[in-house]
């Protein structure tokens, strides 16, 4: 797997992120960002990475 086949993953999941470089994924959350939105965020990137 690359870096892409994990962001296209992720975005299956919910979360938008832009493959850089081969093997670098940038995350890129809004400046203003709750709590709540950053453990879903945390969530969705440990469950990717789980099933991968």
């Amino acid at each position: 797997l690359d870096a892409w086949d994990i962001c296209l993953k992720l975005r299956d999941n919910g979360l938008l992120a832009k493959p850089t470089h081969g093997d670098i994924i940038r995350l890129a959350p809004p400046l203003v960002i709750s709590d709540i939105e950053m453990s879903q965020c945390v969530e969705i990137i440990y469950n990717t990475f789980r099933s991968l």
